[in-house]
């Protein structure tokens, strides 16, 4: 039995899975980040529908990033809270990557483009076919020539408006549907876990990518 936790955006999700895959999933959207103050009792309320107690999770997976510096902050705070106190493995899945096994699902076989938005024209961006990851996750400013040497890449993730306004490739297309979920956690959690790929609690922190920006106070 393993939680699965997603805080990198507004969307905050949480889902349980066990040996046969998906048990349940409760997903939040707000325009403001709410993790802080429901991710905990989202949890609570997700374990008393399915009579499942909080000494049976056998593991935990959370989101690691990139995404809401905040965000990723307080989700993995509560999934090493929650591992520290049941004495059970954690492991940080990239945020982009579990969103392209939630679009897999849905369009098998495309080149995804894996994008959340960051500020101005800069995005935090993951391009992966299949197993393959031919770009892997960073911080990225984009330009209209931006990416022109990859091919008919299929845009998924909240940042599509701001791209589809700056990049001029061909053949690329934009999946407005599919958006960050716990969901996307379950085969890689489970396929870390069978190869020994768990996270030291002390050790494991998010994956900004880039430095922590604030406007200065005048």
């Amino acid at each position: 039995m393993i939680l699965h936790l997603e805080t990198s955006t507004k969307i905050c999700s949480v889902a349980l899975s066990n040996q046969n895959g998906l048990i349940d999933c409760h997903e939040i959207l707000d325009d403001k980040f709410v993790h802080g103050e429901l991710l905990t009792e989202m949890i609570d309320a997700l374990l008393k529908r399915n009579k499942v107690l909080r000494k049976e999770l056998s593991a935990i997976s959370c989101a690691i990033g990139p995404g809401s510096y905040t965000g990723l902050r307080i989700g993995l705070a509560t999934a090493k809270g929650l591992a520290f106190g049941l004495n059970i493995p954690l492991i940080g899945i990239s945020s982009l990557e579990s969103l392209v096994k939630v679009a897999q699902e849905i369009h098998p076989n495309k080149t995804y483009a894996a994008a959340f938005d960051a500020r101005r024209n800069e995005v935090f961006l993951r391009i992966q076919h299949q197993n393959e990851v031919l770009l892997s996750d960073q911080a990225m400013i984009l330009e209209p020539d931006s990416l022109k040497m990859y091919k008919s890449l299929c845009w998924i993730g909240d940042a599509n408006e701001k791209i589809e306004g700056i990049l001029k490739a061909e053949g690329t297309t934009f999946d407005n549907s599919i958006h960050p979920s716990a969901k996307g956690q379950i085969s890689l959690a489970r396929q870390y876990i069978h190869h020994g790929k768990v996270d030291d609690l002390r050790s494991l922190t998010p994956n900004y990518t880039k430095d922590f920006y604030s406007a200065q106070n005048k």
